[in-house]
C-alpha cells in the first residue's frame, strides 16, 4: 500500500513539472498508402497559418501562449500545444524547433494525400500547367485534460480551408487523442504526428 502510495505521489509531481518550454521535433507524414498511378495534373502547395492565439483561452483547444508572445510570429508559427498540470493550469508550452513551422508541416501532410491520389507536387507555382492549392490553417493544435488522478487525455485537432481556382473549396476537419499517465515530448509528438496524418487521410478523402 505505501510504495502504490509512493508511486501516486511520483506520478502527480512528475505531472506537474515541467514548467518550462519544450522544442519537439515533429516528423510529416509518410507515404504509408501506395501512391495512384499518375493522373498528369500538376499541384503546388501554399499555406497560410492564419490561428488565433490567446492568453488566457475560454477553452484548453484554443492555441494559447503567455503575454505579448500570441503577436510573435517567430514563436506563434512553431507553437503546437500548451502543457497543463493536474489542476488544468498552464505550465509551459510545445514549439517546433527553430527553422520549422506549423504551415511547412501542414503543407506535407497535404501534399501527401495529393501524391497519393496521383498528383505530382512541384515546389513553385511558376512550373508549366500547375494549379495552385491554397490552404488556410483556422486551427492546428495539441493540448492535454487531466482524466482522474492519473490519466491525461491528450488531443490534436484542425481546421483547414482548402481552395483551387479551378474547383469548388472544402474543408478538412480532423480530431484525435490518446490517454498518457504523464505527458512527455514524446507523448506530444506522437499525438501530434497523429493529427498531421489525419489531415492527409481526411483530405484524401476529398481527393
Amino acid at each position: 500500500m505505501v510504495r502504490k502510495i509512493l508511486v501516486v505521489a511520483a506520478l502527480v509531481l512528475l505531472a506537474g513539472c515541467a514548467t518550462n518550454r519544450a522544442e519537439v521535433n515533429i516528423l510529416p507524414p509518410g507515404n504509408s498508402q501506395t501512391p495512384a498511378p499518375s493522373n498528369g495534373k500538376k499541384v503546388y502547395i501554399s499555406t497560410v497559418d492564419d490561428r488565433v492565439f490567446h492568453i488566457k483561452p475560454s477553452s484548453f483547444d484554443i492555441p494559447s501562449l503567455k503575454y505579448d508572445e500570441i503577436d510573435d510570429k517567430s514563436i506563434t508559427e512553431r507553437a503546437i500545444a500548451r502543457k497543463r498540470n493536474n489542476y488544468n493550469m498552464a505550465i509551459g508550452d510545445v514549439l517546433l524547433p527553430k527553422g520549422r513551422t506549423v504551415s511547412e508541416l501542414v503543407a506535407d501532410a497535404v501534399a501527401t494525400a495529393y501524391r497519393q491520389a496521383g498528383y505530382e507536387v512541384v515546389s513553385t507555382p511558376s512550373a508549366r500547367d500547375v494549379r495552385e492549392v491554397n490552404v488556410q490553417i483556422i486551427e492546428f493544435w495539441s493540448w492535454s485534460t487531466t482524466e482522474g488522478v492519473l490519466d491525461k487525455m491528450l488531443q490534436n485537432k484542425s481546421y483547414l480551408q482548402i481552395k483551387t481556382h479551378d474547383a469548388p473549396a472544402y474543408s478538412v476537419k480532423t480530431l484525435v487523442n490518446e490517454k498518457v499517465k504523464v505527458a512527455t515530448d514524446t507523448d506530444w509528438k506522437r499525438v501530434t504526428e497523429a493529427g498531421l496524418e489525419a489531415i492527409t487521410q481526411e483530405t484524401l478523402k476529398q481527393l
